[in-house]
């Protein structure tokens, strides 16, 4: 009989393990008690029930790799991309148009990108990297306009943050 495999090398936790293993307690059903943990610890109250504790060092590893990806996730569940210009862009779903995702740019100005799918998980982390990623989402994104009630033309949307975080849909 042949001689039995070598042994395996010991394993090295790389960054993107860290990120693996943490993808799902950033799932959405989760998400809640993730931010609740990671507030919780900054402000020295403790854990969260349920919430495996990540350390400074892995939120470090997690959000470097984000960043590779070209996207932030606060740590209150909002989502920003780097355009290539270096700025960023806020995403958000258009929560009745499916694969609609809303974009504003630091201006104000509100952009969509229709994916053509029928859902799209923007807490998932290698979502995010494969759609905003490599960059080409924004020869894709296409600035909202709406008809001016003066002059009846149609104008470049505009939007402070906080309406754009409350809004529900522009698409319908």
């Amino acid at each position: 009989p042949p001689p039995p495999p070598p042994p395996l090398p010991p394993t090295q936790r790389t960054r993107r393990d860290v990120l693996m293993s943490y993808a799902g307690a950033l799932g959405a059903g989760t998400i809640g008690s993730v931010a609740g943990y990671l507030i919780g610890s900054s402000s020295g109250q403790g854990d969260a029930p349920g919430v495996t504790p990540i350390s400074a060092g892995e939120r470090r590893d997690i959000d470097s790799l984000r960043a590779e990806a070209q996207f932030r996730r606060e740590y209150d569940g909002h989502v920003w991309v780097r355009a290539r210009s270096g700025d960023w862009w806020e995403a958000r779903l258009d929560a009745q148009v499916p694969g609609t995702v809303l974009l504003r740019n630091p201006e104000g100005y509100v952009y969509f990108l229709n994916l053509n799918i029928q859902q799209i998980d923007l807490t998932d982390d290698y979502v995010m990297a494969a759609v905003f990623g490599d960059g080409s989402w924004e020869a894709n994104v296409q600035r909202v306009q709406a008809k001016d009630d003066a002059s009846g033309e149609p104008v470049d949307l505009q939007m402070p943050m906080d309406a754009f975080r409350d809004l529900i849909s522009l698409m319908s």
